[in-house]
């Protein structure tokens, strides 16, 4: 049977806190979480919640284009460290069925590659 994890969460409060032993707490979890779950949750990381459902409205509006217009996002030189990458795609390590998932890898350079926005919608 699988163990199941749960998303371990940090405050980035304590990273920027003048107490040196909250800051090395914080980077102690970070670590952890990344080395053990892969995931984390930050709290009190500055962003607006409004910035935030922007966000959420961005992402909902672009999984729903059609399959042929998102693949015009994929960069296959970038082997998926940007853009977007379809279903079937990636593998877990060890194992050779595809995952089921796709997805969109921004960084610090993504606006100069990939200028996505929000699509006008048509009734």
């Amino acid at each position: 049977m699988a163990t199941v994890h749960s998303i371990p969460s940090v405050d980035l409060s304590d990273f920027r806190s003048p107490d040196p032993a909250r800051k090395a707490a914080f980077v102690k979890a970070l670590g952890k979480a990344y080395e053990e779950v892969g995931f984390v949750a930050v709290k009190n990381h500055g962003i607006s919640d409004e910035l935030i459902a922007q966000l959420y409205d961005n992402v909902r509006a672009f999984f729903q284009l059609p399959s042929s217009t998102k693949s015009k996002y994929e960069i296959p030189e970038l082997a998926g460290q940007r853009g977007y990458t379809s279903f079937g795609k990636e593998h877990a390590k060890g194992y050779e069925a595809p995952d089921l998932k796709e997805f969109f890898h921004s960084g610090s350079r993504w606006k100069m590659m990939i200028p996505f926005r929000k699509p006008t919608r048509t009734t």
